[in-house]
């Protein structure tokens, strides 16, 4: 779905500028998030690149189909923070920036004389976003994390599978995407609070964020129901159309049936007027209760349909249903295909289609400008935007506290050169 604007929309972010020094999924999300809404962002990373850049897969060029997504829209300054010149540029780079993301270990930036103290003494508005496995303080502030310990320590490992089967982990960088949404969140909450809503405004803040609250704080309802009920939620002791996906004709479907009319609907769908009519099975308690009346007619019933099929019966009745789809389903969906949520960057109309918009404003469009870029691609054009000065720029080059791989912006002893310098 487009719109048509007289004039090329503006951007919402457009009048920030982010510095992204983080080497997690989680820090590597937030910021995508501000450039995607339009936010000047750039990636300060080793020379060695950033971590993302390892993980596989890898495409037929030999990057990460990982990185080449979650690093798109921003421009990569490579720079070493072990040198003390490095760090001191970077001091200077925060000094201009809006919001800066970082996932250091606690307690690293303040070694660097780079606390977020320090650094609102020299510029009182910023917005400092540390994302890390466990936050700033506390017993575990200072152990590593990741996606899989998030997803063990936070109880969503303890209720995922089946009883006497071993817990399962949520879904590669599950807990690192959410963490990034919610960092951008409260990241744009603390400029918007900068912006004059409280005493003080111009004020700054340092926001801390840690992947394994974000997901103890989604895994609330399990805990809630524990609390109330003083009994632990475990797995589910079996697999059926109440708790999950069962098997049809060609593949899996979900079908909802918490409400009397979603249960008596898809009672009559399924050709089972007996089922629909039954009065103690309206509730959805009984047949909760009572599932050895009810339950294997249902799957012997839905294993005679294609999940298509099944799909436009039940959607004719607004019944919340769904079929599962595989990848290559997904990428097809015309629902998706309609809403243009498969898209390719700007700077590459011809290129490989990536997952696109998760939101959609009408006035300033989410939009993925260009792919992620080699490592210091764009470092001459960040050094330009942040009025770092040439001689110093040659100096931090030759010395190799600085790498720029954009030969438009070097120039021709590979010192560096602003002529030229682009995204």
């Amino acid at each position: 779905m487009t719109t048509d604007h007289p004039h090329p929309p503006k951007a919402a972010l457009d009048d920030l500028m982010v510095l992204d020094l983080s080497d997690s999924m989680a820090g590597a999300w937030c910021s995508r998030l501000f450039a995607d809404f339009g936010a000047d962002v750039t990636l300060v990373e080793a020379p060695s690149g950033h971590p993302l850049r390892g993980h596989a897969p890898l495409d037929e060029s030999g990057r990460s189909v990982v990185a080449e997504h979650a690093l798109a829209n921003k421009r990569s300054l490579a720079l070493d923070l072990e040198a003390e010149p490095g760090r001191e540029l970077l001091r200077d780079l925060i000094a201009q920036a809006d919001v800066v993301i970082e996932s250091f270990r606690p307690g690293r930036l303040a070694e660097w004389g780079l606390d977020f103290e320090t650094l609102e003494a020299i510029h009182p508005g910023l917005v400092l976003v540390s994302v890390t496995p466990h936050g700033q303080t506390g017993e575990y502030a200072e152990l590593p994390g990741n996606s899989l310990t998030a997803s063990a320590r936070s109880g969503w490992a303890s209720i995922n599978g089946i009883a006497g089967r071993p817990p399962l982990q949520g879904s590669a960088y599950q807990s690192s995407y959410c963490t990034g949404v919610l960092a951008y969140a409260a990241g744009l909450a603390a400029l918007h609070d900068r912006v004059g809503r409280r005493e003080g405004a111009g004020e700054g803040q340092h926001v801390d964020i840690s992947e394994f609250e974000v997901m103890a704080s989604t895994f609330a309802p399990a805990a809630l129901r524990a609390q109330y009920s003083g009994e632990p939620t475990g797995q589910k002791a079996s697999m059926d159309v109440t708790s999950g996906p069962v098997p049809v004709r060609d593949g899996h479907f979900a079908l909802t049936l918490s409400r009397a009319h979603f249960y008596r609907d898809a009672m009559v769908v399924l050709g089972l007027e007996d089922l629909a009519e039954d009065e103690q099975l309206q509730e959805g308690w009984y047949r909760l209760q009572h599932k050895d009346v009810w339950v294997d007619r249902v799957h012997e019933a839905m294993g005679g349909w294609n999940r298509r099929e099944l799909f436009d019966e039940l959607a004719l009745r607004r019944v919340v249903a769904g079929p599962v789809f595989g990848m290559g389903e997904l990428e097809a969906n015309e629902h998706l295909r309609e809403r243009g949520f498969w898209v390719r960057s700007v700077e590459d109309p011809e290129g490989v289609e990536r997952p696109g918009a998760p939101v959609k404003l009408s006035e300033t469009p989410w939009k993925t400008r260009h792919n992620a870029q080699g490592v210091g691609e764009g470092t001459m054009l960040a050094l330009f935007e942040y009025d770092v000065g040439e001689e110093r720029a040659r100096g931090l080059l030759e010395a190799g506290i600085l790498v720029a791989s954009d030969p438009a912006g070097l120039g021709s002893e590979g010192a560096g050169s602003f002529e030229g310098a682009t995204l």
